[in-house]
Order: structure tokens, then C-alpha cells, then sequence
């Protein structure tokens, strides 16, 4: 641990008393637990302190409780990759290679060029800020920067993008790699309107900018293999965090080692078909919800997902229930005017449409869907219009084939019963509607009722498949992402009755006892709040998630050597976040280290220069230094990136 100025704060953790209230703390923070990401990790490791009180008797199978972890050697080689696969199935891969899923990950250098970028550089303004794109041979640069009144530059910050996400269709992000910790960059290409704007969700928080840090979850779906490091549940990855870029063959099929070693020994028979024979996955061969799986791996989040203790987003293999690894929250179904379901995603809106109830759960994704060839533009039409007939050829379209054929249907049974919205969660996008309506919905049809404040439901009823101990968990960790996300009070109080009652279930569970320690800050009670924090770091403790909290909560409260010691454990896990160093600048100048403090926030303004706390608070670090010259520059900068902003909300309004 690093001691600032060669102090020694070496008391015990349990001993230290709440310091005097600090004088300087509101410039630097305000009263708010920063970076909550319920969900975003979990760990499994037996703590290293007095034992808390026993869990009640349990009345499901103990063996339920200790699960054995799915294989955690990253580095174990079950994966031979595509190109492997391309040696005896050359005709499919080389298909498949033209899929959207194929080409959902790329490096900047060989991503497909779809962007515009006029001449060497491409602008474009939004909240107040502005933002650039630059081409330099194979490198992509994203520059956000903040011009004042007369042009002149307050603050630019540059950010070279290492991996584009999507493949073009749609949209494509990008990523920024750290050495194996990532992070979106604020700007997105989208391809339907041919402009470039901020990324998804950035328009409600424009203020995340670099900062925004991708998870596990978000590289299960959206890559062919990474390599994580340690329990893969910390989204931290290797420096180079993918072995196979976009969507792969083992990505459905499993893993393929075994299999190519089977057939290069020649040990096969040609009436071997089964997954058992064949050592691999076929899914077409996989009955009900584990086909299902393949697909509802990536294209069934709901509204969100919840691991199982022990596990981890890279542990779904082809041929598991994807329950066997999470368990996915979905919300009431709105009613629209006309009497309709409107569903969060297309699997829930699939699943609610006459074709899939009336099937007996014969339908499914690639009913309609090839998984290894996309139609192009000029052959979707016939090629759903087929799929369609497979099953209502015999009661075909009830309009005559001349209307059917005008513009801008074209004789596609989709532009009817499938319409493409705007109602896609991607801004500047369309998707289409897959409650497959007979009659199709029109714009007056809009919900009637909000489901805010009505618990999220789990997924298919797959709680009566889950022992009751893992279903009380999932639920409570959801109802406090639920709570989170709607600022919602009732929906507190039952978060945390419920986290209560799963960590009586299981007291070294870090993932609840750190969600606990969360909602009981935002109760305003830290004595627990602390407790539970501390508890969770008993058990791990380099949980990203804790840390950063305790800090947080330890600087409220005053205990400073607390709080220093959590965020200097935190940035030996996570340098890149911006947000940590008001807080820690303001621990260290409330416990004398000025110069330590000063240099902190400079940091901090290097990550992120619109942190208006922070650079309030280094003006008055400076001040108090004695360099007038320095507190006065970011006094000045301070104005100009206010003015600019409420400048900016002033158009808005």
C-alpha cells in the first residue's frame, strides 16, 4: 500500500474513530455513492475474519450451496477457432464470414470502412461539447473539446479507439483497451441516417465520456473469445483481450478441440450424428429452451441479468439453459391503445405472437432466421416471404399479388407484420416488431400504463427450476438494480429487505453484502452502510465495486485513513476512472498532504477535464499553496466550461 509523504497509518481497521468533519470536502464531492454497477461482479472466495452469525437451516440440497465453478483456465485451449472449423466446413464459414455476427467485433485497422470522415477529420456538436473524429492511416482517434465564446480551446481530450463494435449495419462503437480494462468511447457511427452522435445512452448522461467501462457482460455478447483474468467476473482482460474477434463457430457449437481431434484421428463413423458422437454442439439437434439458449445467450438481456453465485458470463457453453449461469429479469408487458403487448426485446415479443403459441414450442430464432447466411438487401423480401410460407402457405396474404407488390412493401410479408420502428433502444436506428400482428399497429397505438415501480418477473418461469435459495437471490439483487434505476423508495426498503434476507441465506456473498452496503448509504445509515461495505471486502478484497463505495462512505463520515486506504487500493485495480480522484484529493488535503492532493486532482482533470467539483477544488488547492497563477487558470477555465454548459441547456430549453 502506499503511504502518501511517508505517513504511517497503520492503526487497525476495526479500531479508527470518525475524524473531525473536513472543512474542504463539498468542493471536491458531493453527497453521493459514485460508480453503482449492481451485478457488475462477483467473487467466491471464504473471508479472513470473525465468522458472522450461522444461516438458517437450509431446506434445499446443500449441494446447491457449493456448486462446483465450471473450468476457470482461461488459457485451457478447448477453443481451436473459426479457421480451424474452415479446413472441413470451408463452404459454411466462408458464408457465414459475410453474417452480421460474423463482423460484430473488429480492430480499428481491419474493420470495414462504413464511416464517413471528411478529409481527415469529421465534427460534430452536442451538449454543449464537441467532438472529432480523425483518421490516421489504420488509427482512429476520438477527441471530445470545448471551444468558449470566441473560439478559444478550454479543454481537449484525445483518445485513440482501439476496436470497432458492430458490424455496420446498425451502428458501430468503439472501444478503448488499457491494458485489458476497457471502455466505450463516447462517439458512434450510425449507418441508417449517415452521421455521427454520441453512443447509446449518452445523450441522458453525456458526462460519462471515456469513462464508460465495459463489463463481461458486454464482451460475451459481442465477441468470439476473450481471455479474462482471474475469476472473470472483474471485467479486466488480457492486454490482448480476444483470441477470435467476432461472433465464432464455437460461439453455438462449443468449444471444438475434442471434435477436431476425433475426426483428424479418424475415429468417426458416418452415421454418427449425436452431440455425444460428435463430441460438439449442434443446435438444430438441441431440444426446447437449450436451443433456445444459443440464441437467448446474447439476444435475451431483459431488462437485467442477475449471475448465479460462482458463476460468470463466460461460463455458457452451447447445450446449457442459460438459467444454469443467470437468471434474466424482464418487466410487466405495457398494453398499447389497440390492445397489444409492448415488449422490452424481440424474444419476449416472439414469444407473445400467435405464430410462436401456436407452434407448441416448435418456433424458434432460426424458424425464421439462417444463423449462417444473412440475405442481401435485394433477396430479404423472398427469402422471409419463403419462411413465412413454410407455414401459412395454405392461407397465404388475403390482398391480391398487385397491391402486394406496390411500394414500399414489395411483396414482404415482414414490411407488414414485421414493421421496423423507431422504438429501438440504439438512437438513430429502427427495429423491426416481432409480435408478428396480423393487423399492424399504427403510431396512435401507444402504451396506456407505465410499469414503473412494478418488480421486474423472472424470465419463462425459470424460478421453478432453481432451487429457492438462488430464485430469493436473483430477486433481491434485481429489485435493487430496480430501485436504482427508478429512484424509487418502496422498491428500497424491499431491496434491502430482501438483501437481508438472501445474506442470511449466505453471509459471504460479496455481491449482496455490497449492494446491501450501498442502499443503507442511500438510507442514510453508514454504520451499516460501512458494515456491510466492510464485509464485502473481508471477503475480496480488491472488489472493485467496494472499494471505490467505502471510500466514498468513509469520506462522508470523516474516518479520512479509511477512506485514503480504500481508493489507493482502488487504483491499483482501476487507474483510468476519473471520478476517484476528487475524493481521494479531498482525503488527502483534509489529512495535510497538499502537494499529494494537488498533483491527484491534476490527474483527474487529465482523465476528465469536466469535473467542475474537481477543478474548483484544485483552484483552491493551488490557492492555498500559494501559486495564485495556477488556482487563477482554473478559476478561469472553471467559468468558461459553465458558461458553455448552461449556454448549451439554455438552447435546449
Amino acid at each position: 500500500m502506499t503511504v502518501q509523504n511517508g505517513s504511517d497509518h497503520s492503526e487497525p481497521h476495526s479500531s479508527e474513530e470518525p475524524a473531525a468533519k473536513p472543512s474542504v470536502l463539498g468542493a471536491a464531492v458531493g453527497v453521493a455513492i459514485l460508480g453503482l454497477l449492481i451485478g457488475g461482479f462477483v467473487y467466491l472466495l471464504m473471508p479472513r475474519h470473525e465468522p458472522p452469525p450461522q444461516p438458517p437451516k437450509q431446506t434445499e440440497d446443500p449441494q446447491d450451496l457449493a456448486m462446483p465453478n465450471p473450468q476457470r483456465d482461461w488459457h485451457s485451449g478447448e477453443y481451436v477457432g473459426s479457421q480451424t472449423c474452415a479446413e472441413c466446413h470451408a463452404e459454411i464459414v466462408e458464408a457465414y464470414s459475410q453474417h452480421p455476427m460474423a463482423n460484430t467485433l473488429a480492430t480499428v485497422a481491419d474493420a470495414s470502412p462504413i464511416e464517413r470522415v471528411e478529409g481527415d477529420s469529421t465534427e460534430f456538436e452536442s451538449h454543449g461539447r464537441r467532438y472529432r473524429v480523425q483518421r490516421d492511416g489504420d488509427r482512429m482517434i476520438h477527441t471530445e473539446f470545448m471551444t468558449d465564446s470566441d473560439g478559444e480551446l478550454v479543454y481537449e481530450q484525445s483518445e485513440e479507439v482501439d476496436y470497432a463494435v458492430g458490424s455496420g449495419e446498425n451502428a458501430r462503437t468503439y472501444l478503448i483497451n488499457h491494458g485489458g480494462v476497457m471502455f466505450e468511447s463516447p462517439i458512434t457511427w450510425y449507418t441508417e441516417k449517415g452521421i455521427w452522435d454520441l453512443s447509446p445512452g449518452y445523450h441522458d448522461n453525456p458526462a460519462q465520456r471515456f469513462n464508460r467501462r465495459i463489463l463481461d457482460g458486454c464482451v460475451q455478447c459481442h465477441s468470439g473469445h476473450s481471455i479474462p483474468t482471474g475469476d472473470g467476473t472483474s471485467a479486466r482482460f488480457e492486454e490482448q483481450p480476444f483470441t477470435e474477434l467476432g461472433i465464432s463457430c464455437e460461439r453455438c457449437h462449443g468449444p471444438g478441440k475434442q471434435h477436431v481431434e476425433k475426426f483428424q484421428a479418424d475415429d468417426w463413423e458416418a452415421g454418427d450424428k449425436s452431440a455425444e458422437d460428435m463430441l460438439i454442439v449442434n443446435p438444430a439437434q438441441l431440444e426446447g429452451r437449450l436451443a433456445d439458449s444459443v440464441c437467448y445467450q446474447c439476444h435475451m438481456g431483459g431488462k437485467h441479468r442477475v449471475l448465479r453465485k460462482g458463476k460468470t458470463y463466460h461460463d455458457f457453453r452451447p447445450g446449457m439453459a442459460t438459467e444454469d449461469i443467470w437468471t434474466v429479469m424482464v418487466s410487466p408487458a405495457q398494453v398499447s391503445a389497440d390492445g397489444n403487448a409492448e415488449f422490452l426485446s424481440h424474444v419476449e415479443q416472439m414469444e407473445s405472437s400467435a405464430c410462436f403459441r401456436g407452434s407448441e414450442g416448435q418456433m424458434r430464432c432460426t424458424t425464421c432466421h439462417d444463423p449462417h447466411r444473412s440475405p442481401k438487401p435485394e433477396e430479404r423480401a423472398a427469402f422471409y416471404r419463403e419462411r413465412c410460407n413454410s407455414c401459412h402457405s395454405d392461407r397465404g396474404c388475403s390482398l391480391p399479388i398487385e397491391e402486394r407488390e406496390q411500394p414500399p412493401a414489395l411483396n414482404s410479408c415482414a414490411h407488414c407484420h414485421l414493421p421496423s420502428s423507431g422504438s429501438s433502444d440504439i438512437p438513430h436506428t429502427s427495429a423491426s416488431d416481432h409480435r408478428i400482428l396480423r393487423k399492424p399497429p399504427t403510431k396512435n397505438d401507444v402504451a396506456q400504463e407505465s410499469n414503473r415501480g412494478v418488480a421486474w418477473s423472472i424470465f419463462d418461469n425459470s424460478d421453478q427450476r432453481m432451487p429457492q435459495w438462488v430464485v430469493q437471490r436473483a430477486k433481491a439483487l434485481a429489485l435493487a438494480e430496480q430501485a436504482m434505476q427508478e429512484s424509487d423508495q418502496r422498491l428500497t426498503l424491499q431491496a434491502i429487505a430482501a438483501l437481508e434476507e438472501a445474506l442470511r441465506h449466505d453471509p459471504y456473498d460479496v455481491e449482496v453484502s455490497s449492494s446491501l452496503g450501498v442502499f443503507y448509504c442511500v438510507t442514510r445509515n453508514d454504520a451499516k452502510a460501512m458494515r456491510w461495505l466492510e464485509a464485502a471486502l473481508q471477503v475480496d478484497p480488491h472488489h472493485e465495486l467496494s472499494l471505490k463505495n467505502h471510500g466514498m462512505m468513509a469520506l462522508q463520515t470523516g474516518m479520512l485513513d479509511k477512506g485514503r486506504r480504500s481508493f489507493e487500493s482502488y487504483l491499483e485495480v482501476n487507474q483510468w476512472d476519473g471520478t476517484i480522484f476528487g475524493p481521494y484529493a479531498a482525503i488527502l488535503a483534509n489529512t495535510g498532504h497538499l502537494q499529494d492532493a494537488v498533483k491527484v486532482a491534476e490527474r483527474g482533470l487529465r482523465l476528465d477535464p469536466t469535473q467542475l467539483k474537481l477543478r474548483g477544488f484544485a483552484a483552491q488547492l493551488y490557492a492555498r499553496l500559494g501559486d495564485q497563477e495556477k488556482s487563477l487558470q482554473h478559476r478561469k477555465i472553471l467559468q468558461k466550461i459553465q458558461k458553455r454548459l448552461s449556454d448549451s441547456d439554455t438552447k435546449k430549453d
